[in-house]
């Protein structure tokens, strides 16, 4: 991805000074310090912000439109009711900041970004648009050695990207009506079902227990029910009659990569199709766990 010079922002907008009643359109500000300031019902529109210092200010019921804020600083500020529609934050501090009831639709962040804690609140409630902002905040956070803030708008991302196709699907509203017909609805399901398989079978690759459950659960109770019920199918080496003991370790020597002999071997078509299926699991599951494990490794 091209980086763009944060300078290019300032290009074509004049200075302008930056004082009450704080209005603009198409300027620049810089170098400021509002530290410790109330502003309320600020009103800038297509306006650049450098280096401007706002330590401990109180933002009240504010807007910015398609703004651009290079390098500021937001340390321990307070923003209540205000909306950052468009707009773009470069290489911002935003250190114990408390953001209340405010919108930041269609914005970007690129070297900082936002606490969850904060912002979850003030998360935009369109599926499609927390999906855009709650996958910025994830690459960001994780850019920054944030893993956990990372996980948290990951999850975000996922639950809203998964709202956005259950909307497509059912045609929820008019847009959705029109965005998605046909083919483009048909896709959305396989869309949402491979998320859904996603889900169930591993937690999104975030949650390592559900995939140790599944794994326990379908190694000790599911397969072992299915050969139990095609146990005609089923030999013992020693020559002796199948037992559940016996289908419960024939399950988990098909599951393990290695480390269990049960003595038991398919010999009809059914349980080698079964047991097949099993070992093909057991594969999965455990590419799945290295790759959980790696990623955690990355993290740390």
């Amino acid at each position: 991805m091209l980086e763009l010079d944060p300078s290019a922002y300032v290009l074509g907008r004049p200075t302008g000074n930056l004082a009450d009643p704080y209005l603009g359109t198409d300027l620049t500000f810089g170098g400021a310090r509002l530290d410790g300031l109330r502003i309320e019902k600020a009103d800038f529109t297509h306006c650049t912000f450098a280096n401007i210092s706002f330590k401990e200010v109180v933002l009240n019921s504010s807007s910015f439109l398609n703004c651009v804020f290079v390098g500021c600083y937001f340390r321990r500020a307070e923003v209540i009711g205000s909306r950052f529609i468009g707009c773009k934050f470069l290489d911002c501090n935003f250190s114990h900041i408390a953001i209340k009831s405010c919108d930041f639709r269609h914005s970007s962040f690129r070297a900082c970004q936002l606490p969850f804690a904060e912002i979850r609140y003030s998360l935009p409630s369109e599926p499609n648009l927390l999906e855009e902002l709650a996958r910025n905040l994830a690459l960001e956070s994780s850019r920054l050695g944030l893993s956990s803030e990372a996980r948290q708008y990951r999850m975000t991302e996922i639950r809203a990207r998964e709202a956005h196709l259950r909307a497509a699907i059912s045609g929820e509203s008019q847009w959705y009506r029109e965005h998605f017909d046909g083919f483009a609805r048909v896709r959305a399901i396989a869309q949402l079902s491979v998320s859904l398989g996603n889900r169930w079978l591993w937690g999104y690759g975030e949650r390592a227990r559900i995939l140790v459950r599944n794994f326990l659960v379908l190694g000790l109770l599911i397969f072992p029910v299915a050969f139990w019920l095609v146990r005609d199918g089923l030999v013992h080496t020693r020559g002796s009659d199948i037992r559940a003991i016996d289908v419960v370790y024939f399950s988990l020597q098909n599951i393990l990569p290695a480390g269990v002999e049960s003595g038991v071997r398919a010999v009809g078509p059914i349980p080698r199709m079964i047991a097949g299926l099993e070992a093909l699991f057991g594969v999965v599951a455990v590419a799945l766990f290295a790759s959980y494990v790696f990623r955690w490794s990355l993290h740390r």
